[in-house]
């Protein structure tokens, strides 16, 4: 079969044209190409979990994480929360992290959070003294303390505990003044037993305060505390210091000339 020269022609230009296509999207294609990232599977909770809290299948689930984002003692499968109590709040949608859980074996509760020689010890604030409800369950916080000095009108301030963290925070219901229920804000802290004798001792002789800290600030300072006459001044002082006695003495006449002697 003979070709005319102008069918060969559209055919080379239609083949040159086809190559060309494939040439453009293979490129294009390798330019746009997503490179798969490796994944694994991390256990996420599905509501917040308060501390003390025994991990229930409903409250977790397991999510595909690209690996680079999944948090170093993160847990991966269910089995790992089996039974397990959460020692710190976790918010929904946030990685299970097995440092936050509890020792296994820990009972329900509070009471399942503290580690030998530690004592759970609440104490009633205000929006004041418990920093305006800023104050939440794992914050590290100073207790000052607030009271008059035996035998005088001056008050005394110092802090009486450092770096004491937080168990819980919350409110409970006891009867008022009125005899009706009344709100009652509370926090729980993390004491020795010695501890636990300083903060109920204080609690019941003065006003506390707490005041919270960096958690990463685990320095602990001497004070010497503060009274009024420090608020006011060294001159305050001078001007209250009470004056001696005048010394003692006679008057000496001469005629008309009087003046007194001091012995």
């Amino acid at each position: 079969m003979n070709l005319s020269k102008g069918t060969i022609f559209m055919a080379i230009s239609g083949l040159v044209g086809l190559a060309a296509m494939y040439s453009v999207h293979h490129y294009i294609s390798a330019q746009t190409q997503v490179v798969a990232k490796p994944e694994g599977q991390v256990m996420v909770a599905v509501v917040d979990i308060s501390p003390g809290t025994i991990i229930a299948k409903a409250m977790v689930k397991s999510a595909t994480w690209p690996r680079e984002l999944i948090p170093p003692k993160a847990a991966g499968t269910p089995v790992q929360l089996e039974g397990r109590i959460i020692n710190a709040p976790v918010s929904a949608g946030e990685p299970i992290l097995l440092t936050r859980l509890a020792p296994e074996g820990a009972s329900a509760g509070l009471a399942g959070l503290l580690t030998e020689g530690k004592r759970a010890l609440s104490v009633r604030v205000d929006d004041v003294s418990g920093v305006a409800g800023f104050i939440h369950p794992g914050d590290h916080v100073d207790v000052l303390m607030e009271m008059a000095k035996p035998g005088s009108a001056d008050h005394f301030s110092k802090t009486i505990l450092q770096n004491i963290v937080v168990l819980s925070a919350g409110q409970i219901w006891e009867p008022g003044r009125d005899e009706k229920p009344a709100v009652v804000n509370t926090v729980t802290l993390v004491l020795s037993t010695e501890q636990a004798e300083i903060m109920n001792l204080a609690s019941n002789q003065g006003k506390i305060r707490l005041a919270l800290r960096n958690r990463n600030d685990l320095a602990e300072l001497n004070t010497r505390g503060v009274d009024t006459s420090n608020l006011l001044g060294s001159d305050h002082e001078k001007q209250e210091a009470p004056q001696g006695a005048p010394p003692k003495g006679v008057e000496v006449i001469k005629g008309l000339t009087c003046s007194r002697v001091n012995l």
